[in-house]
């Protein structure tokens, strides 16, 4: 508790001659300290009673300059005594410590608390700094796993289908340079969209083949490389496929590519052996390679 002499301006630790805004920096300070919620002391609630009874005077002019006029008349209060020169103003490093060292004792910890504690406090600050921005970054790439790349990758999925559906009506049009720009969309917006891949090669090779029929054949080549590409792409995914293998054999002969064309067309023609264009292409490949014949003793 504090001491029944001492003034409202010693309870706020302040003097004589403070500036409303002293006085209100200091009580803040003070009832941030003595607020019951905070303070552990069995008398915080009285001392935050007396500290907040001492604001609500010296913050208000009036209270104030009547307080002030009791103050000077009260010569046989300390503060009367202090003001006419009979008594040092003490310089408290705050009276409330007072009361706190007298009446409040931390609760004893056990041995193994203190272990513990001293064990932390030994960690260096700059590795807990660390290890708690370590902490956060790992947090951050788990939420992002779990709930931002599902997400992206579902409006991607949702993208690429959409493209792969407009690139579906251009074929169905014949408007093969607008179906291979629409699946080329569609595969930057989900690169893993194999069934794309496949749809992208097949429409670069009809446009190979319409530029071919032209006469445009250099025009044709790279539409050609292009096709054997996308193809490769879809391969692992369509390894049955008689058009993707067709397809890569073709386009991989008409780039040059006798020898590595060989496989796909051979495998094309295991699986539709009466094709006679097959065969002739098949054929081609091997007198170009000077492979054996073998290949064709297909049933």
């Amino acid at each position: 508790m504090p001491n029944p002499g001492e003034s409202y301006y010693e309870v706020l630790n302040v003097r004589r001659d403070a500036s409303p805004e002293e006085i209100t920096a200091s009580y803040r300070k003070l009832a941030k300290v003595l607020h019951p919620d905070v303070c552990g002391s069995p008398e915080a609630e009285e001392l935050f009673k007396v500290v907040n009874e001492a604001y609500q005077v010296l913050k208000d002019p009036k209270k104030r300059e009547d307080y002030d006029v009791s103050l000077m008349a009260a010569d046989e209060s300390d503060y009367g005594r202090y003001y006419s020169g009979g008594r040092r103003y003490r310089d408290p490093r705050t009276w409330y410590y007072t009361h706190l060292h007298q009446s409040y004792r931390p609760p004893k910890t056990s041995p193994e608390m203190a272990a513990e504690k001293a064990k932390r406090s030994s960690i260096p600050r700059i590795l807990q700094v660390l290890i708690f921005y370590t902490t956060l970054f790992m947090a951050i790439v788990i939420l992002v796993q779990l709930f931002l790349l599902p997400w992206m990758n579902g409006m991607a999925a949702a993208d690429a289908r959409n493209l792969f559906e407009e690139g579906n009506r251009w074929m169905n049009e014949e408007e093969y340079q607008k179906a291979i720009e629409s699946y080329e969309q569609a595969v930057v917006k989900l690169p893993g969209f194999n069934e794309g891949w496949r749809a992208k090669g097949l429409a670069e090779l009809k446009k190979a083949d319409e530029l071919s029929e032209k006469g445009l054949k250099a025009q044709a080549e790279p539409y050609y490389r292009s096709g054997a590409q996308s193809l490769l792409q879809a391969y692992p995914s369509f390894p049955e496929d008689v058009q993707v293998l067709s397809g890569l054999g073709f386009s991989l002969y008409s780039t040059g590519k006798s020898e590595e064309a060989v496989p796909y067309l051979k495998k094309s023609l295991e699986i539709h052996p009466g094709n006679p264009e097959l065969r002739t292409l098949l054929t081609n490949a091997l007198h170009e390679t000077g492979m054996q014949e073998s290949y064709l003793n297909l049933s």
